[in-house]
C-alpha cells in the first residue's frame, strides 16, 4: 500500500513538471521495472501474501485483534478528546479499556495516529498537521528543480521516504519504534531544509568577499603598468 502511494505522489509530481505524455511513459515504464524486479526477487512469496490479505482483512475486521485494539483506543479518546492522556501513557490506560482477554501486553495501538490521538488529543493531533504543513509545504518549494539541482532530486527521494512511513503508521506502530522515528526525521529535516547538501561554511565562503582569489594578470602588463 505504501509503494503504491509513492508510485501515484511521484507520478502527479512528475505529469505536473513535465505536463505531457512523456511523463507519463516514463511514470509507467518505470513502474513496470520495480514490478518486474519485485516478481523476479520473490514472486511466490509475493503472490500468496497478496492472496490472503483479503481473508486476513476479514477476519480482522470481524473480531481480529489489531481491530480490537483500535476499536478500544477510539473509546480511549473518547473519553479525553481534547488533551489526552499524556505521551507514554498508552500502555498503562489500555486494560481499562481493553474488550476481549489476552495473555500477551498490550504495549501499544497498532495505528501512530490513533495513539497520538490517544495520548496527546486534538491538541497533539492538530500539532502534527501543522508540522507535515510545513514539512511538505518547505518540500514542494524545492522539486521544481530536482532534474537539475542535487537538493531537489534529495528532496523527492526524502518527501518519498516521508510518505512510505506515513502510511505504514495507519496500520502499525511505526514511529513508536525509536530507530523508525529517527530516521523519519532525518527525513523530514532533509526534505524540509532549504539547501541541506550544502555547509554553512561554504555559503559564507562563496558570499565573502575575501575569498574571492585575485585575478591573473599578464606580465607585459604589469611591466608596462610599472
Amino acid at each position: 500500500m505504501a509503494i503504491v502511494v509513492e508510485f501515484a505522489v511521484l507520478g502527479a509530481i512528475l505529469v505536473k513538471m513535465e505536463r505531457g505524455a512523456k511523463a507519463a511513459s516514463g511514470i509507467g515504464i518505470f513502474a513496470v521495472i520495480v514490478i518486474a524486479l519485485l516478481i523476479w526477487i520473490g514472486g511466490v512469496e509475493l503472490s500468496k501474501r497478496v492472496a490472503t490479505v483479503g481473508s486476513e482483512t476479514k477476519q480482522e475486521l470481524s473480531g481480529g485483534l489489531r481491530w480490537t485494539i483500535n476499536k478500544d483506543g477510539i473509546h480511549m479518546f473518547a473519553r479525553k478528546p481534547i488533551l489526552g492522556r499524556g505521551l507514554g501513557t498508552f500502555p498503562t490506560a489500555y486494560p481499562r479499556f481493553r474488550t476481549f482477554y489476552t495473555n500477551f501486553f498490550v504495549n501499544e495501538a497498532h495505528d501512530d495516529y490513533l495513539q497520538l490521538l490517544v495520548e496527546m488529543g486534538l491538541v497533539g493531533f492538530c500539532i502534527m498537521l501543522w508540522f507535515l504543513t510545513n514539512l511538505f509545504r518547505g518540500a514542494l518549494k524545492k522539486l521544481p528543480d530536482w532534474p537539475n539541482e542535487i537538493n531537489g532530486a534529495v528532496t523527492l527521494a526524502c518527501l518519498l521516504g516521508c510518505i512510505g512511513i506515513l502510511v505504514h503508521s495507519f496500520v502499525d506502530f511505526n514511529l513508536e519504534v525509536p530507530a523508525n522515528a529517527a530516521w523519519f526525521y532525518v527525513l523530514c529535516v532533509l526534505a524540509a531544509s532549504p539547501h541541506p547538501i550544502e555547509s554553512r561554511h561554504r555559503v559564507r565562503r562563496a558570499r565573502s568577499p575575501q575569498s574571492q582569489e585575485p585575478e591573473l594578470q599578464d606580465p607585459a602588463t604589469s611591466a608596462a603598468a610599472s
